[in-house]
């Protein structure tokens, strides 16, 4: 093995340095391996040598290999590279830091039913992706799942018809060599048979065996040898998993026999149909599948700009907020979040596995055009489960009627529901906080700019928010919008907090005493009493508030969740901070912070795993790569930290939080005079700008220049930076954590 290791060392000189291999399948062997030129951990795979031979033919293996680099989907595990080097075929992929399904079934066995469903039907979203796109997998078993931050991905896609069309035989089967393409024990009848015109119903009959196991602890079919199983596969009949395991709901059993069927035709059409019938009513009173929300799920798609100019876009985006903000407000039905769907925002996915996406059933979409004074507005809800048009219409208005258009559009929906797929919902209660179109439009642009989450945004958004407070005093909305920029804009521009803070303050109480109700008010509240004025009690009360007024608004319980965190209540703020997650899953912001959580919990392995999520999620973000950067610096992975943290300067406008960081890093590795060099750096950055406290204490912790840490965190605590909250958890600190000084600061801020 090692002169394997020496010899891929040799060939991929400049690119990977393999460091030991860590797992080996069927047809490739998988080495930990460190992208130089990215500087991150990798899971490189080496097909095999055994593959070689007459009617080897590489190229056509990294031809189909590039088609599913094109993959890009939250249940996809992506593919980094691929090439030949030296004779050896590899491909690169995201080294998961997380456990496989087989893994877990090894231990487990068995899983709860509602749990093993939830797995199924993402797997199912996966398949339904790749297959609209002529992808197959042709492997999926419990090995090619892993679990990244809890959610499963499928790892290897594609790569069994890369394998297979390396060779002259493409039987799907197996290879000269003997190797199995396919893995006997998940394979559907048509794949063990060698037919080579497989479809998509192949990989939903593995899928299906998957599940089973998953229930009854075992897969369908076993046998002494590959043969006896493929033989089974093709001719014995389905085990009944009711003998298996007896509460397990008839429809959920009835969906996995029809995706078991011998022939193709007689299963399900495609993953999306499977996934759906997981979740079909069940009429067993003995046991009902825990996901009654999938079937009570809206989700409003982003509206379509559809006018001639594209400036148009914040009013498109509007409409869709209103709506959303509108239909959550009805008792009963839940609403896919804002983040969840603008991620599909100009995406090409069909109604159905945009239901399976988001778990919801029925799906609305629209589009907006908007000339001068008019507006044409067409919208049309569809049922997920058989792409059925519940209704359709379209308006053409004065602009002044659209409070009337969204009222109407919302009511319409609501009836239709009621008397459709989710009878038993409440009824709509349409609040509006401005009659003033102009104000209304204004308000519109100003968090069209402020979702844009950079500096000169949400500085625009600022405008916007004013103007339409001069249109209208008494715009509730507004005042929140702007409560929230100047709060944000004390973090992107890393600027002194006193000033932005509290005017942030004056704002959210001016919203609150327009309308008291506002859960976003309450929450923007109560993150500025508690990153700045350090009450934390008050703080309390208010997030408790915004939570109360809307269960479901998952800023709220994200924030709470940092506050409960610098209280030390650990288990609780993990707790909110899955909450926020659960009810916002594409936001980038809330899977950063649960990363955030479980670094300040001193997990710092579950807060690599969030990160890299987050990363992944938008490679962009500077942030992202600070905060993983910090992580991977307490888990002793110096490398790949400064790697991170060099990326995160590298795409910031402000580095100076990156900066220290990397000042730090090069302390603890006993660089001193790198570690100096940034922080003279940043001591010249202050004759031109700004440089926050916090900074220059970060470093002389890492110099172990404790009298100057202290006297930085004390102009820190003058200037009430909000980084001081979290004295009590922060990492970086622990080296001064034991100063008399640093205690008394503990005790002045009621953190003791």
């Amino acid at each position: 093995m090692s002169n394997l290791i020496e010899r891929l060392n040799v060939a991929l000189t400049g690119r990977y340095v393999v460091e030991r291999q860590i797992g080996r399948g069927g047809m490739a062997t998988v080495y930990l391996a460190q992208d130089q030129k990215h500087g991150r951990s990798v899971a490189l795979k080496v097909l095999r040598p055994e593959l070689g031979g007459v009617g080897y033919h590489p190229e056509r293996f990294l031809r189909e290999i590039r088609i599913v680099a094109g993959l890009t989907h939250p249940n996809i595990l992506p593919l980094y590279d691929s090439g030949e080097s030296d004779g050896l075929l590899y491909y690169v992929m995201p080294l998961v830091p997380g456990e496989s399904l087989r893994r877990r079934l090894d231990q487990e066995k068995q899983f709860p039913i509602d749990e093993a469903v939830g797995i199924a039907r993402s797997i199912a979203a996966a398949l339904d992706y790749a297959h609209q796109r002529d992808v197959l997998h042709r492997d999926i078993k419990p090995a090619n799942i892993l679990f990244s931050a809890g959610q499963p991905v499928v790892t290897d896609f594609g790569v069994a018809r890369a394998i297979s069309a390396c060779r002259d035989d493409e039987s799907g089967l197996l290879t000269e060599g003997g190797i199995a393409v396919g893995t006997p024990t998940y394979m559907s009848p048509e794949q063990a048979s060698g037919d080579q015109e497989l479809d998509g119903r192949s990989d939903l009959y593995s899928l299906a065996c998957v599940l089973y196991e998953m229930l009854a602890g075992q897969p369908p079919f076993a046998g002494a040898n590959v043969q006896a199983i493929m033989a089974q596969h093709m001719t014995a009949p389905i085990p009944a998993l009711g003998k298996m395991r007896a509460n397990v709901p008839p429809p959920v059993e009835g969906a996995i026999t029809r995706a078991l069927a011998k022939a193709p035709e007689d299963r399900f059409a495609d993953a999306n149909e499977f996934a759906q019938a997981l979740v079909a009513p069940a009429t067993s009173a003995a046991y009902v599948v825990p996901v009654p929300e999938a079937r009570r799920t809206i989700a409003v798609l982003p509206f379509v700009n559809s006018s001639p100019d594209p400036d148009n876009e914040y009013f498109s985006d509007g409409m869709t907020d209103e709506l959303i903000n509108a239909l959550t407000k009805v008792e009963g039905l839940r609403v896919a979040s804002r983040t969840s769907v603008f991620a599909l925002k100009g995406t090409q996915l069909d109604i159905r596995s945009i239901g399976t996406r988001l778990s919801a059933s029925a799906v609305l979409e629209g589009s907006v055009r908007k000339v001068g004074q008019k507006l044409r507005i067409t919208a049309q809800l569809s049922d997920v489960t058989d792409g059925r048009l519940l209704w359709s219409e379209r308006y053409d208005r004065e602009l002044e009627d659209v409070f009337a258009i969204q009222d109407e559009i919302a009511s319409t929906i609501v009836t239709t529901l009621q008397t459709g797929v989710l009878g038993g919902l409440g009824d709509l209660t349409p609040h509006r906080y401005t009659e003033n179109v102009r104000a209304y439009n204004l308000y519109l642009r100003g968090r069209y700019h402020w979702n844009q989450r950079s500096q000169a945004s949400i500085a625009e958004g600022v405008k916007y928010f004013e103007q339409a407070i001069a249109e209208d005093a008494a715009y509730a909305l507004a005042y929140t919008g702007l409560a929230d920029s100047h709060a944000l804009q004390v973090d992107y521009r890393g600027a002194p907090v006193a000033q932005g803070m509290r005017r942030a303050k004056v704002e959210a109480r001016r919203a609150l005493e327009l309308d008291d109700t506002l859960a976003e008010a309450h929450t923007s509240l109560a993150w500025v009493t508690f990153i700045y004025d350090w009450d934390w009690s008050a703080a309390e009360r208010g997030f408790r508030r915004a939570i109360k007024l809307n269960p479901r608004y998952a800023t709220a319980r994200q924030w709470y969740a940092w506050l409960l965190m610098a209280m030390g209540r650990v288990e609780q703020a993990l707790a909110e901070g899955r909450m926020a997650l659960e009810l916002d899953p594409a936001s980038v912001s809330v899977r950063r912070s649960m990363g955030w959580l479980y670094h300040y919990a001193r997990q710092h392995d579950k807060a690599a795993e969030h990160l890299r999520r987050a990363t992944a999620m938008d490679p962009t973000a500077s942030e992202n790569h600070r905060v993983l950067g910090l992580i991977l610096m307490q888990q002793g992975k110096h490398d790949e930290a400064e790697a991170s943290l060099r990326e995160a300067i590298s795409a910031s406008g402000d580095a100076t939080y990156a900066t220290a960081a990397l000042a730090y890093l090069h302390a603890l590795r006993g660089d001193r005079k790198n570690a100096q060099g940034l922080l003279d750096e940043l001591h010249a950055h202050q004759n031109e700008r700004y440089v926050s406290p916090v900074a220059f204490t970060i470093i002389h912790v890492g110099l172990g220049e404790t009298d100057r840490a202290l006297e930085s965190l004390e102009r820190a605590h003058e200037e009430r930076r909000g980084w001081l909250a979290y004295l009590n958890v922060e990492p970086l600190l622990d080296p001064i954590r034991s100063e008399p000084r640093f205690a008394e600061l503990l005790r002045r801020m009621k953190l003791a």
